[in-house]
């Protein structure tokens, strides 16, 4: 049994793709409507879990003049409109309820860490009626204090370890005995990195021949065959 399983929400616990892509492209329309990226290079960036600020300046026509304060601006807007529009088009995967619940009938700690903010991903469990399985706390989003992007292993090492250590009485956390269940490479590196089990997630937004390399120790197709890896 692991002791710790911890979920990217993108193309791995929700279907996002066209909820991103559209607010995407709702962000350019209101802030830039000269300008629509091509919707291969929004796919292609999505695919990569590249954030919102990476993304933004890869699709902006003058990437040298997206300043941060251009870049604030723009997240803003994205987040704004997401809220209304993006959260409409979000849906969670087959089988995460049960996976979710099972982790929770065994007392396996569930944690997310995700490029989004921590709001948006609390409002999209909440409207799908998931928001009791994964205690707010271990939510990581973007602008949590001390996390950084996947595959940094910051958000692992220095926010959810502390925090499980803290409030939750596990002093000790073997990187091993944790999965981590993505569909990016970011998210198998992220795994790597941290010294624990990478579980692929195929079916997801991640490209396919790189997350192959990348050697997930585990690949599935649908998130009810996680729970096998889970009881092992």
């Amino acid at each position: 049994m692991i002791s710790l399983a911890i979920f990217d929400f993108d193309g791995t616990l929700f279907d996002t793709h066209e909820s991103i892509s559209q607010t995407i492209k709702l962000t350019f329309d209101s802030l830039l409507p000269t300008h629509t990226p091509p919707q291969s290079e929004i796919h292609r960036l999505i695919s990569s879990g590249a954030g919102l600020a990476d993304t933004f300046q890869a699709l902006h026509p003058n990437p040298s003049e997206f300043t941060s304060i251009i870049e604030d601006q723009w997240i803003e807007k994205y987040r704004a409109l997401y809220a209304i529009h993006g959260q409409l088009l979000i849906k969670a995967f087959p089988g995460a309820r049960e996976l979710l619940a099972e982790l929770n009938a065994h007392k396996v700690p569930i944690a997310i860490v995700s490029n989004k903010g921590v709001a948006a991903v609390k409002t999209a469990l909440e409207r799908n009626g998931l928001e009791g399985f994964v205690p707010e706390d271990l939510i990581i989003g973007d602008k949590t204090p001390g996390a950084k992007r996947k595959p940094d292993p910051a958000s692992f090492v220095d926010v959810l370890v502390p925090v499980l250590r803290e409030r939750y009485g596990l002093p000790d956390i073997e990187s091993k005995s944790v999965l981590v269940i993505g569909d990016t490479v970011a998210d198998l590196e992220f795994a790597k990195n941290i010294g624990s089990k990478g579980c692929w997630c195929r079916y997801g937004y991640g490209d396919r021949e790189a997350c192959r390399k990348a050697g997930p120790d585990f690949i599935v197709d649908g998130l009810g065959e996680v729970v096998g890896i889970v009881k092992n």
